[in-house]
């Protein structure tokens, strides 16, 4: 589900001083310059207020372009809504990191990206952080650089955003954050909003900031370290920078929400919790909260008995008296034959004293004392609870450095011609540990391994039914194999630019042409390397024979192949296996990928004042614009990776290709009216854009945006227009990405429609029994139209309906570009009644539609497309080619690739209020202000061929978020208080009540899997000192240890029962302290 997080918009409107004050997030927006109109001092008619609020005439005001416009204004008021942070108040609350900051507002909605994704699978690659506005994906939210583009970069297939983590976070100024849909101004992607990160441009002298935190339950400790110098003269100045970051891992054992393993997380009715799994018993340990899955150390035998369990130098697969049964290996459990022997007896699995609701439940009792001959919940089988597993790193370790630096030179000339330069380059060294990755080969049943293989035992025969040798499939885990990953990427960015003025066309309309024009160019580059066991190799291995002398050997010797014992006590260890070092050597190889990411730019604009309005003289400015950008990707994956060669692993033939834009762009501003009775002010905003991509036919969006304040004190605005975003290099250019998930197929017998053959023997198949098959007609004849019998798939040999299937993801070139409209109405109110405080509210509406989205398509959708649609019944929809079915009538192959076929919304509010003022104490002031932010989603749809879903309210995207912060300020101390507070929310359409899920069963009440998030807030507290010089800053995040709702798997995304990417504190109480020093 793409559950989404909702932010609240920052207003910016005229008045600077109205941001200045903004002693929380907000920071000082020294782009803003103070409104002419207002209290101030009287000024000379051919005078007005500057800046710093005194009169000043007015050719002398200095001119700025702002984020959302680039048009030059001494006067500014926001028609869109505008948060501002700042990099100096967000480091004193504690957050450091780029990612950390943006990622903490409140319009940042559905799962965002963050440390804790590093052991799954996703677009930008391991360890890369990205925002994600409104609810619609971070490849729908344009991060810029101090206002210019941000390229992509990342770590295999094909990366779609910047990754947050290469901005160098302590040169940071403020964070510019515009909300609503802003391609005519920036071009593709700025659907969701435009995040300008603004660096540090005013230093002079050398400046050494250090910051450390540390959880209180260990893990996780964050070092930044970071030095500045810069220095100006009269025509030039120049400013370089460096940063060092070092994380350390947080093991899930170190976690102090994690437990020792994934655990049930189950509610009745009545709300109610439920934990633990009764359905296992009866055993030593009774009942414990743990889910036993992943089992380990266990063979699967494809005929009657299913897994047994490695127990050394004991078995109770056979008859007492009569058979020793298969060495090393029990079973558990053998459901529907209690009595068939002695020792497989009826047995109360759910401890409620009542057999009758075991459903014919026997376990295999050998020594006769009523419980299992082993323990499922030993960590040698509950794979997660073994050492090794709880080694596992939730965070993983990082280390990053940057360098920054900035120069501008000015000729003093008659144009006030300024050269400009800005040079980046970031790297990150990453690493992850993920225990837990299955081995799981079929091996022959004439394999001299097998335990019923040639020469083993007849391993139903030890029951007496023979049936000769037969392949098994081992069940185990290898210390090394998939586990450990390395992750290394870098990106440097060059910008060369001009800008000045055309004193040539002073006399050219009202004059005050200007230009700027620059070019740049990216560069990144991320490698991955992964060990892991070579499928090829290890079924080259495990087809294996006798030579003359009776030593095991492989049937095909070329490479050197060593025959694997996967069968030997080496192997069955808890935590995991290992290989001796000969088949270590052959088995094991390197998966590496580098995947290296280009973006050329060429800009410029021009920009004047072409007429005055007749009716009060105001000027009109315009701007033209033409900007070109080539985004190249190249992908370089080994063999391994390409072709998927490594054991039960994704294949990643990476991307390749180029696209070209060519953008054209205008824009202008009107002041319809100012100062007149009910119409301080009146102005519109109106702007276009041409764009011509190489592979869509050209398009073109435009915007108008107006400001309404009848008084001073009350502001109107709103905005209406259509943004677009081209099919990144990923959507274009992705040349085939594989892996292997579960699938549900429809045309498998369900489980309830199975019976035991009347009079049936162990090892017989069932039968299909139509009186329990609740499947529709439509589904039985859209699989029988398919080729495939629904009343037989499955039953011989057994498998269930949900089984791993590869699934193939790829790029097109003949996708389209999405297209969105985007609304906005909002109403400022600044009070102008008491001169001693400030008093600020503001209410924005937010209307954001997408069309034509480009999707990938779930893998659950094509297969319901497919064969449970009364539209194209009979397998005829067009999703039914995305299936590929093996001889054997099971699904192989699923295609998942892009369509240009979605539909997104976001609709909500975002509500402000700011307090300031000031308190003399003692002979000092004492400044107080209060930043209340607050977003309500009230509708995040997804519509995907007719099916709609709204995830707006749902965990990752609540209906509310609401962020508060208090700071005091007196004399050289601050003191900030930040509380935050993320509203509950339930995914659709949980589960039924069910007497006999896993928690409950046997207890006479239904429960069903948590679903739903509850409340949650935290708070957040620093107190600082800063004389000028010197500064020094302590903290604590998260106060008062507020825990993360728990969760179950099955209802909300989750990592052990604890739900990320939401914004609740996953790693627990941490301190913070940071130190720096100006000279």
């Amino acid at each position: 589900m793409n559950s989404t997080e909702l932010l609240k918009n920052r207003l910016a409107f005229s008045t600077a001083s109205l941001l200045i004050a903004t002693a929380g997030m907000m920071g000082t927006p020294g782009a803003m310059a103070q409104d002419t109109a207002g209290s101030g001092p009287q000024c000379a008619a051919d005078q007005v207020i500057g800046d710093d609020g005194e009169c000043v005439f007015e050719d002398e005001l200095v001119e700025v372009v702002v984020t959302g416009s680039r048009i030059r204004r001494s006067e500014f008021t926001s028609a869109s809504p505008i948060q501002i942070i700042s990099g100096q108040k967000s480091r004193e609350i504690g957050l450091i990191s780029a990612a950390d900051v943006l990622q903490s507002t409140v319009q940042t909605s559905g799962l965002q990206i963050d440390n804790t994704f590093g052991g799954f699978v996703i677009d930008n690659g391991p360890g890369s952080q990205q925002i994600g506005l409104r609810g619609l994906d971070p490849e729908r939210t344009l991060v810029v650089l101090n206002g210019r583009r941000l390229a992509p970069a990342g770590i295999g297939g094909a990366p779609t955003s910047p990754d947050l983590n290469l901005i160098p976070s302590i040169m940071v100024d403020q964070y510019d954050i515009l909300l609503d849909g802003a391609s005519t101004i920036y071009g593709s992607d700025a659907i969701a909003g435009v995040v300008n990160i603004k660096l540090r441009q005013d230093v002079e002298g050398f400046e050494v900031d250090a910051s450390y935190q540390v959880p209180f339950a260990g893990g996780a400790e964050e070092l930044t370290a970071s030095v500045l110098w810069g220095t100006k003269t009269d025509r030039a100045s120049f400013m370089i920078g460096a940063e060092f970051y070092d994380r350390k891992a947080q093991t899930v054992g170190e976690n102090p929400y994690m437990g020792d393993c994934e655990g049930y997380e189950y509610e009745d009715a009545q709300g109610n919790r439920y934990q633990g799994d009764r359905t296992l018993g009866p055993e030593s340990r009774g009942i414990v909260d743990c889910n036993i899955f992943p089992l380990t150390n266990r063979m699967s035998i494809p005929i009657f008995w299913g897994s047994v369990y490695y127990t050394p130098g004991f078995s109770n697969t056979g008859i007492p008296g009569v058979s020793d049964g298969i060495p090393n290996f029990s079973e558990s459990s053998v459901t529907g034959f209690a009595g068939f022997f002695p020792h497989w007896v009826a047995a109360d699995s759910n401890a409620n004293g009542d057999l009758t609701d075991d459903n014919g439940y026997a376990i295999v009792d050998w020594d006769g004392d009523g419980l299992k001959d082993f323990d499922f919940q030993d960590p040698f089988y509950a794979f997660d609870r073994s050492e090794y597993a709880q080694q596992s790193q939730f965070i993983s370790p990082s280390q990053r450095v940057t360098i920054m630096g900035t120069a501008d030179y000015n000729l003093q000339d008659e144009n006030d011609t300024t050269f400009y330069f800005e040079g980046l380059y970031s790297q990150r060294d990453d690493s992850s540990f993920a225990a837990g990755y299955q081995l799981f080969p079929t091996v022959g049943a004439d394999n001299p391994y097998n335990p019923c293989g040639v020469d083993g035992v007849d391993c139903l025969g030890v029951i007496g039914f023979p049936i000769g040798p037969t392949s098994v499939t081992p069940i185990v885990n290898i210390r090394g194999d998939r586990d450990t990953a390395n992750f290394d990427l870098y990106q440097y960015r060059l910008v060369g630019g001009v800008r000045g003025n055309i004193s040539a066309l002073d006399n050219f309309g009202q004059g005050n042409w200007s230009y700027d024009a620059y070019g740049s160019y990216s560069y990144s580059k991320g490698s991955n390397s992964r060990f892991g066991i070579s499928n090829p190799r290890l079924e080259q291995s495990l087809d294996a024979t006798r030579d003359a002398n009776g030593n095991p050997v492989c049937n095909d010797t070329s490479n050197g192949c060593v025959p694997v014992n996967l069968f030997g006590d080496n192997i069955f260890q808890e935590g995991g296996g290992t290989f001796t070092d000969a088949e270590a050597d052959f088995l094991m190889v390197e998966r590496y990928s580098e995947t290296i990411v280009k973006q050329t730019m060429a800009s410029a604009f021009l920009t004047g004042d072409l007429f005055r309005l007749p009716w009060n003289d105001t000027v009109v400015p315009i701007v033209f614009g033409y900007e070109f950008r080539r985004d190249t990707i190249a992908s370089n994956p080994n063999d391994v990776a390409a072709d998927g060669l490594l054991f039960g692993w994704f294949a990643d033939s990476g991307a390749d290709g180029s696209r070209d834009l060519h953008e054209f762009y205008a824009e202008t501003h009107l002041d319809l009216l100012q100062g007149l009775p009910f119409a301080e002010e009146l102005s519109i905003d109106a702007s276009a854009r041409w764009t011509d991509e190489s592979y869509y036919s050209p398009a073109s969006t435009y915007s108008v945006k107006g400001v309404y304040r009848p008084v001073e004190y009350l502001t109107f605005r709103g905005s209406y227009g259509t943004s677009y975003r081209a099919p990144n290099l990923r959507e274009h250019f992705l040349n085939g990405t594989t892996g292997f998930n579960s699938v549900s197929d429809p045309c498998v017998v369900p489980e309830a429609a199975r019976a035991n053959a009347p009079g049936g023997q162990p090892g017989d198949p069932q039968i299909y029994n139509a009186a329990d098959d609740t499947r529709l007609d439509r589904v039985l004849d859209a699989c029988r139209a398919d080729g495939v019998d629904p009343t037989t798939l499955g039953l011989n040999p057994a498998t269930f309906g949900s089984y791993s299937v590869e699934i193939i993801t790829g790029g097109a070139l003949d996708l389209t570009e999405e297209e969105s409209t985007s609304k906005t109405v909002g109403v400022v109110l600044d009070q102008p009644w008491f001169d001693n405080f400030d008093l600020r509210l503001a209410v924005t509406y937010f209307d954001i539609e997408i069309t034509g989205s480009i999707e990938e398509p779930t893998r659950g959708f094509i297969v319901n497309r497919c064969y449970d649609n009364p539209d194209e019944p009979n397998a005829t929809s067009g999703f039914c080619s995305r299936i590929t079915r093996d001889s054997d009538g099971f699904i192989d192959l699923l295609d998942t690739s892009f369509v240009n076929a979605g539909r997104y919304t976001s609709k909500g509010f975002d509500f402000n209020l700011y307090y300031q003022q000031d308190f003399e104490v003692g002979s000092k002031t004492l400044g107080v202000s209060f930043d209340l932010r607050a977003t309500n989603q009230r509708e995040n749809e997804f519509e995907l061929f007719g099916d709609l879903d709204d995830f707006a309210g749902e965990p990752g995207s609540p209906h509310w978020r609401a962020r508060g912060l208090l700071t005091l300020e007196y004399d050289d101390f601050a003191f900030n208080w930040d509380a935050r507070w993320i509203q509950g929310g339930e995914n659709d359409n949980p589960e039924d009540f069910d007497t006999t899920a896993i928690p409950c069963d046997g207890l006479g009440v239904g429960c069903r899997p948590v679903y739903y998030t509850d409340n949650y807030m935290r708070h957040n507290m620093s107190i600082g000192w800063n004389n000028g010089k010197y500064r020094v800053n302590v903290g604590v995040e998260n106060v008062f240890n507020a825990k993360p709702p728990r969760v179950d798997a099955d209802g909300v995304f989750s990592i052990r029962n604890v739900p990320i990417g939401i914004g609740h504190d996953v790693i627990g109480r941490s301190v913070f302290m940071s130190v720096g020093a100006t000279f």
